[in-house]
């Protein structure tokens, strides 16, 4: 059961590195766009935060899981790496917020709203690699 939660956890945590990237993309190549074409890019952009929040919903939910069948359970002590990790998560989690709040706000038509939504999104891409790396050494069986 471990095995099937670290991989799911991971899985996740890569799922949203893809979806920031992908995010950002959207991002630069809506800039400009008028009519139709930004309509449409403005629905992807939309459509891919709402995964994106379900995403860091399940890296919780994976997280939380793991960590206490691991460590809670097995009364096992918390690596400092789990801490860095559980850091980086904060971040991504922070990051996410507000780029989605950003986003809501001024719905990412002036250039100043959209390089403030591309600041959180690649804080939140920047965290999900970390936190791959740090899950991995985290929660490695001993």
């Amino acid at each position: 059961m471990h095995e099937i939660l670290r991989m799911a956890h991971l899985i996740m945590i890569a799922m949203m590195t893809g979806m920031a990237v992908s995010h950002y993309i959207l991002l630069r190549a809506s800039a400009g766009r008028e009519g139709e074409s930004g309509k449409a890019l403005a629905l992807a952009r939309r459509t891919l935060g709402d995964f994106s929040t379900m995403v860091v919903a399940f890296v919780w939910l994976t997280g939380v899981t793991l960590f206490w069948s691991q460590y809670a359970a097995a009364g096992r002590e918390v690596s400092a790496w789990f801490y860095v990790k559980i850091a980086f998560v904060v971040a991504l989690t922070g990051a996410h917020i507000m780029q989605r709040i950003t986003s809501r706000r001024i719905g990412g038509l002036s250039i100043e709203g959209r390089r403030k939504i591309e600041r959180y999104v690649s804080i939140v891409w920047l965290c999900a690699l970390l936190a791959i790396c740090l899950a991995v050494i985290s929660f490695t069986p001993r």
